[in-house]
């Protein structure tokens, strides 16, 4: 199902992606991201951090005040619609919903449930023999009495570090964790992770609304202690210490801002909104050169950050390298043509081509 023209309603968290940029990814598809349940939600997808949600019998809880008519998709369906994940790979999709359930022995709202959590990646109601496999070893953890909500967060573990359940059996620990067997020897699903650890992880959510609503109040010290709980238990997602470097600058402590935003860039390269932070940092600290590296980071991991280009631009025009600066005011105006800044932008324009034709005219005149 498209976005355009749908209202979204997101349950849990997108791994990577702060609210600021999924709106905004939203609003390019031609959809709306709701702010809270109502009846308007016409979609509603469920991140992989929402497994609380699950019951055993499959049903999952929707969020009150949301309308039973809403379809519901999970994270890596909202991903693709969203351009953020390639199609799923062109392999034989050759079993139907009703033969996989009744080859696994899974109810309908187990297969369903499977499905929402990504275990399971129908295309078009077709299902790859992989997805048997997931489904059977699913079922097998089931009937041996392991709640579903384990199920899915080891499932989603194990895709986020390259695997698939498809590719694990596992059984429960002497401690009762799931762990991987292999051969006789029984191993953690991934060197350190336990599920001691992932049960920390299904209630991330819930550690990260105090974390904002501590942010929100001024309790800085409390929204601290959170986000670093939370980056222990989530050692990939670098929407966690882009947050926490928020919360040091709120504080002051501006190097331990950067370490932070640091660590987010280095869990995701593409991290738009950390590189334009650091920006901000080295412009602070008179590091020119610097802060134009890393907006030009920002910009071409998000080509639509129109505060980036804005930013760059203006220290570009104010280093005199107005040919540089030309084309990404240009570029700020096509972005954010109403913007409260596009008369700042139109301005600057007529300065940089002022002193380009200058330079044309008296060479002597160039910069560097």
């Amino acid at each position: 199902m498209p976005l355009a023209g749908q209202t979204l309603h997101l349950v849990g968290r997108i791994q990577g992606l702060t609210r600021r940029r999924l709106e905004q990814l939203v609003r390019s598809r031609g959809g709306r991201l709701a702010t809270r349940p109502s009846n308007r939600v016409t979609i509603v997808a469920f991140g992989h951090s929402a497994v609380a949600h699950a019951l055993d019998d499959g049903r999952v809880k929707l969020p009150p005040g949301l309308p039973a008519t809403a379809a519901l998709i999970s994270e890596n369906v909202l991903r693709r619609h969203l351009g953020l994940l390639e199609p799923p790979p062109e392999i034989e999709r050759g079993m139907g919903r009703t033969e996989v359930e009744r080859l696994a022995g899974l109810s309908p709202n187990l297969l369903s449930c499977l499905v929402l959590f990504d275990v399971l990646e129908p295309v078009d109601e077709r299902f790859a023999y992989r997805d048997l496999v997931a489904a059977r070893e699913a079922a097998r953890l089931l009937k041996r009495g392991v709640a579903l909500g384990d199920v899915l967060i080891a499932a989603v573990a194990l895709r986020r570090r390259g695997s698939h359940l498809a590719e694990a059996r596992l059984t429960e620990g002497p401690s009762g964790a799931l762990v991987r067997e292999i051969g006789d020897q029984l191993a953690e699903l991934s060197g350190q992770l336990t599920m001691r650890l992932e049960q920390t992880a299904r209630s991330l959510d819930e550690l990260l609304v105090e974390a904002e609503e501590a942010t929100e109040r001024g309790d800085l010290a409390a929204a601290e202690s959170l986000y670093t709980t939370a980056m222990r238990a989530d050692a990939a997602d670098p929407v966690l210490p882009f947050n926490l470097g928020n919360v040091f600058q709120s504080q002051g402590r501006a190097p331990e801002a950067k370490i932070a935003w640091q660590i987010a860039v280095a869990r995701d390269p593409a991290f738009a909104e950390a590189w334009y932070n650091l920006a901000l940092a080295a412009e602070d600290e008179t590091q020119t050169d610097l802060a134009v590296a890393e907006y030009r980071r920002a910009v071409q991991a998000q080509p639509d950050y129109a505060d980036a280009h804005f930013n760059l631009a203006l220290l570009l025009t104010k280093l005199d390298r107005c040919a540089e600066a030309l084309a990404i005011w240009e570029r700020f105006l096509e972005l954010e043509p109403s913007s409260r800044h596009a008369s700042t932008a139109q301005k600057a324009i007529a300065l940089c081509r002022m002193r380009l034709q200058q330079e044309r005219k008296d060479p002597s005149l160039r910069s560097g």
